[in-house]
């Protein structure tokens, strides 16, 4: 009964570290907006301050977000129709349960869809002329190259062969994406936020258990962070001037080999934010392994306090992950020029992928997505994957505080086992059970000339699955 009632109280103390997808509740609007609608939005809690304020100024874009939410919803739904997790949590909007809250495998998947559906929506609507502040991408600057049956001289490898059409403008689209959804994370990541929750009442408080956690025996966390400056309240390390490369410091030249020596800088003193440059701009954090905020006897709403930072790191690398997914799969489409279907020039443009293949990629990348772990600072970097912070429960039993509904009562299918949809699955080793039902259906049709239909009524009987 206590766990119950911690997650109806849990959505009066509503945490900020989700309002970069509270967009996702506005998979209901449709048409055009206007300013007044923005604000409304930002009111009813569709819309954090920052996304409120580019839907201010490009208003037009919001049908198109709106558009993205849909899309979003849809492919998270059709992903996990068959899963024990079936992101029936997402049409809750904006209002979330725990497993879209604490940086589950679930909430990183849902960031990187959201990020995807926003990118490749705002870039086939430039490529459509639907938003003045864009048009088409524009080309390439090397050749395009030529499909392998075309024929065509070696002399004039690309004669034929040229940049045309309406390319998908996927460059605006992503800023703008990063834009609408980074900004809030970012300020979560930085200490700008003093609190992750909005306290809508002064009066409720959530049952806390008998842990107890001191800020002072918070180990200290060393978050790298790319192109952001530390924040204000944070220790600084004194700025040590390098040259060379890899931060060796060039010395005057030895008098006994004619070389000049070098000397490795002593290694720098932690402190919190670091601005450190990457060719992958990755995000990494370093963490001691004992570390409290992780101890599963705190209640949520701590852990969250604990975690914030982390959490919004990972949903950074997660949307950034998803805008990445959309540009991987772009192609490049031809069509023909010339009398009579010759072909003899072909114009090309770059196109983005169906939204189906990234979400399936996307589904596929979750289920190999790994743990926010410490990564050393001059270890070859990994391949980019999704991350979570939190293990996600096996989501057999209900349990409100981790967001799990439970699969008691799912219907499944008895003949595909452990696959997706299968009671093997679905039903965590408890067994299923049988429901028959019987109905009347016309069968046997016959077309009789003219102009009649004769059926018969055969009885159709049907066994379906539900887990105990």
């Amino acid at each position: 009964m206590r766990s119950y009632i911690a997650f109806i109280l849990f959505f009066v103390f509503l945490p900020k570290s989700t309002k970069a997808i509270r967009w996702l509740a506005l998979h209901e609007s449709e048409g055009n907006w206007t300013e007044s609608e923005c604000v409304e939005a930002r009111r009813a809690g569709w819309l954090w301050g920052g996304q409120a304020r580019a839907c201010r100024r490009q208003p037009s874009a919001m049908a198109h977000v709106a558009g993205a939410a849909r899309l979003a919803r849809a492919a998270c739904l059709a992903a996990h129709h068959g899963e024990r997790w079936n992101c029936s949590s997402i049409e809750l909007a904006p209002r979330f349960t725990p497993d879209l809250l604490t940086g589950t495998r679930e909430q990183a998947y849902v960031y990187a869809m959201s990020a995807a559906a926003l990118t490749w929506s705002v870039a086939r609507a430039c490529a459509a002329g639907s938003l003045p502040a864009c048009s088409c991408a524009a080309p390439p600057r090397a050749p395009p190259r030529p499909p392998r049956q075309a024929q065509i001289t070696p002399a004039e490898p690309h004669a034929r062969f040229k940049w045309g059409g309406c390319g998908d403008n996927f460059q605006w689209a992503e800023r703008f994406a990063k834009q609408f959804l980074d900004a809030h994370e970012i300020d979560v990541r930085e200490g700008k936020v003093e609190s992750i929750l909005d306290i809508e009442t002064t009066t409720t408080e959530l049952p806390t258990t008998t842990t107890t956690m001191e800020p002072t025996t918070m180990p200290p966390i060393v978050i790298l962070v790319d192109d952001q400056p530390a924040p204000a309240n944070t220790s600084v390390a004194p700025k040590t001037r390098k040259k060379g490369r890899r931060g060796r410091k060039r010395l005057p030249r030895s008098p006994r080999r004619g070389r000049p020596t070098r000397k490795r800088f002593r290694s720098r003193p932690r402190y919190e934010y670091e601005d450190r440059g990457s060719r992958y701009r990755n995000i990494e954090y370093r963490m001691a392994a004992d570390d409290p905020r992780f101890d599963p006897q705190v209640d949520l709403r701590t852990r969250l306090e604990r975690l914030r930072e982390l959490i919004a790191s990972a949903n950074l690398m997660n949307g950034r992950f998803g805008r990445k997914a959309v540009s991987t799969g772009m192609r490049t489409k031809c069509t023909c020029h010339g009398v009579s279907g010759s072909c003899s020039v072909r114009t090309c443009w770059r196109a983005l992928p169906p939204l189906a293949r990234v979400a399936a990629a996307l589904a596929a990348e979750a289920a190999r997505a790994g743990p926010l772990r410490p990564h050393a600072r001059h270890a070859r970097r990994a391949r980019p994957r999704l991350r979570y912070v939190t293990p996600s429960p096996d989501y057999c039993e209900p349990d409100p505080a981790a967001g799990s509904l439970g699969t008691h009562g799912r219907k499944c299918n008895a003949t595909l086992g452990s696959a997706p949809g299968g009671c093997g699955r679905l039903c965590c080793g408890r067994g299923r059970r049988g429901v028959r039902s019987s109905r009347l259906e016309r069968c046997h049709c016959r077309y009789h000339w003219c102009c009649r239909v004769d059926c018969q009524l055969c009885r159709l009987t049907t066994e379906e699955h539900y887990c105990n």
